[in-house]
């Protein structure tokens, strides 16, 4: 089986393809980080504060923030400039930050740090799904378009080995492409950011709208991970797809549409019934329960069944598509 896996890695990181698409995780980070910075707020980004008198630095800056805001609502609406809503923004974002990490005894970062590019990361995680489904949707169906199916069949390696092979070489493209995209994100952090003082770092919970303290490495390692859980479990029905109607076309429209609307049927299902919960969409994104990227549908879904309802659907999805494999007739 290893020969297969490196026969089916080979094949696609021989094609330019593959590395243009890598390419263009480049270039976003690039563009975004030249459009981040060529359009301020008002407030420096890379400030950093002194190791010994760092909470008077911080209360000077809150106090000084405080009044600019109050001028700020006190302005006119219609002397408002587009650079006066986005320093607004800012200040509203920056002031409970550096209360939070005063109140903690944490010595802040920088606005523009490398913790926090790396944590972002994870929203550019539906772009490398689309650059990796790209690649899985056509695992075993372009097999079947190009005619080599046979070929393949005809190899001394049973259907079953052939399965698995194209299936852990989409699991290790998923782990390349999420690797690489974080690894880009630490460079352009390291280069256009500056180096957190502390390993405690001050996640923001969107859902709650509240700050919470965490231990970085540890709290980034459980992000990581479960982003690439979820570009495994697109990376795996892209494939199964592929395998199922053996067209490209077919299998990654199906599941690009999955990717950008499951989030509204789970949205819907959850206003009606409690039994979203039992729904795949709703257990794909991991990170909803680390206080990064939202809330689950309901409160009584926990991590563990989320880990644990992924491993089954993605068992029961890999068995349809091996029986389908295994007894399907490519004679024709």
């Amino acid at each position: 089986m290893l020969k297969l896996i490196q026969n089916e890695w080979i094949k696609y990181f021989n094609r330019p393809g593959t590395y243009i698409m890598l390419i263009m995780i480049m270039l976003l980070f690039v563009l975004l980080t030249v459009l981040n910075m060529s359009f301020g707020s008002g407030i420096n980004h890379t400030k950093e504060y002194s190791k010994d008198h760092w909470k008077t630095e911080v209360q000077t800056d809150i106090k000084k923030m405080s009044q600019d805001l109050e001028r700020l609502h006190a302005q006119d609406d219609k002397d408002f400039k587009q650079q006066d809503y986005s320093k607004m923004y800012s200040l509203e974002q920056e002031i409970p930050r550096l209360q939070y990490y005063l109140k903690h005894d944490v010595r802040p970062p920088a606005i523009n740090n490398v913790f926090d590019n790396l944590l972002g990361t994870t929203n550019m995680i539906n772009f490398v799904i689309i650059m990796v489904t790209v690649i899985t949707s056509s695992l075993m169906s372009r097999e079947h378009q190009q005619g080599t199916i046979k070929l393949l069949l005809i190899r001394p390696a049973s259907r079953l080995k052939i399965f698995f092979a194209k299936w852990l070489t989409a699991v290790l493209i998923s782990v390349a492409f999420t690797l690489f995209t974080f690894i880009i994100s630490g460079l352009v952090g390291i280069v256009t950011g500056k180096i957190n003082p502390t390993t405690k770092h001050a996640v923001l919970d969107t859902a709650k709208g509240k700050y919470h303290m965490e231990d970085f490495w540890p709290y980034f390692t459980q992000l990581l991970l479960n982003d690439l859980i979820y570009v495994i479990i697109f990376a795996t029905i892209a494939y199964v797809l592929s395998v199922l109607f053996k067209n490209t076309a077919v299998s990654l429209g199906l599941t690009i549409g999955l990717l950008f609307f499951s989030g509204l049927i789970t949205n819907f299902i959850a206003d009606k019934t409690d039994l979203v919960k039992f729904i795949w969409p709703a257990n794909w994104s991991m990170n909803q329960y680390i206080g990064f990227m939202g809330a689950p549908p309901i409160d009584s879904m926990s991590y563990s069944f989320s880990f644990v309802y992924n491993i089954i659907a993605l068992a029961l999805l890999l068995g349809i598509g091996l029986w389908v494999f295994t007894k399907r007739d490519v004679a024709d």
